[in-house]
């Protein structure tokens, strides 16, 4: 059987969104192998996810980039895909499995990439000039690209991205980095404090505190655009652990992994917060977390009560006592042992 290409999204967050689609078309191609092309930022993270066997980088910004994909085509034309799934809608990345002649090239003509993209979902036309409320969430999106369109048998959830970092990998990663398997975790995701989507910087303070007067170990997890914050955080909690210098993403996941519960703000470190399936508290904006959050079941999501002003997109409404509900619920009822 001929193998399945799918162009996924870029970003860290999206990118894992784009496991739903994935999850769908091996449902519908059982046994065929299938190929996935994002960013090297993302590219990482492929083998963490079910049913993917290869992950070739596409950079984001190839400027004009048509040398760069002419050879990215030449090289997918060696694999002889029969079919290739456009989650983006970027001209630029249609142009790729246009030139590596797959034969079928499936997605809606965002950019009005007609012949490039050759095979068109049910109701593309109307997908595409909605807008507002009824503009479908990117991850209905994908899926409704996977499913060529077609609404499921029955109406039921969208399939959870998913993220699996294995025992073996776990264990071989608390053991270099000395972690002691028995004691709780709870780690911290921030954002930068400047960002409107963060969390006031006293308020994780006062949580951490919490907890490692607790006994639990408190981490902080994220990228170079998250390192201010923890060194703000570090300043007034000393014992808390400085994870933000990390250089591989697939080790952060192992971080997060291995951690009890995780708090964080939207972003794409919480979208592998949920996939990887561990108890998960997100703090967005108003009317943020439909449209933007992970579709995993076990996040709890917070956002400024309704009562508050439309359209608030900063996180200051929500309140210490509520995360810590929220957090109590977490454990409670995913990890009981620490409750």
């Amino acid at each position: 059987m001929r193998p399945i290409l799918v162009f996924c999204l870029p970003a860290i967050g999206d990118f894992i969104r784009c496991h739903a689609a994935i999850q769908i078309i091996a449902e519908r191609f059982p046994g065929q192998s299938i190929d996935v092309v994002t960013s090297r930022l993302a590219a990482p993270l492929a083998r963490l996810m079910p049913h993917v066997r290869k992950v070739w980088v596409a950079e984001k910004h190839w400027k004009p980039g048509l040398k760069e994909r002419a050879r990215l085509a030449r090289e997918l034309r060696k694999e002889n895909y029969q079919a290739a799934y456009m989650l983006t809608s970027s001209t630029k990345a249609s142009l790729v499995p246009w030139l590596a002649r797959i034969p079928e090239r499936i997605g809606y003509p965002r950019e009005f990439q007609f012949g490039m993209v050759n095979r068109l979902p049910a109701g593309w036309l109307k997908s595409m000039v909605a807008f507002g409320s009824r503009k479908t969430r990117l991850a209905e999106q994908v899926c409704a690209i996977a499913r060529r369109g077609e609404r499921p048998a029955e109406d039921g959830p969208l399939p959870a991205p998913q993220l699996v970092v294995s025992p073996e990998e776990l264990a071989g990663w608390r053991q270099r980095n000395g972690i002691d398997a028995a004691r709780p975790v709870i780690a911290l995701y921030t954002s930068d404090f400047a960002n409107k989507r963060s969390w006031p910087m006293e308020r994780f303070v006062s949580i951490a505190r919490d907890h490692a007067a607790r006994g639990w170990s408190v981490w902080l997890v994220g990228g170079p655009r998250e390192r201010q914050a923890a060194a703000e955080i570090r300043a007034h909690l000393p014992e808390a652990i400085d994870f933000t210098s990390t250089p591989d993403i697939a080790e952060a996941m192992c971080q997060i992994a291995a951690s009890t519960v995780f708090l964080g703000v939207d972003g794409g470190i919480s979208h592998a917060a949920g996939a990887l399936g561990g108890p998960c508290v997100l703090i967005y904006g108003s009317n943020r977390a439909y449209l933007h959050g992970p579709v995993n079941a076990q996040v709890i999501f917070l956002e400024p009560p309704i009562s508050t002003p439309g359209w608030v997109e900063n996180t200051r409404a929500v309140s210490e006592d509520r995360v810590r509900e929220a957090l109590a619920t977490a454990i409670r009822k995913h990890a009981p042992q620490f409750a």
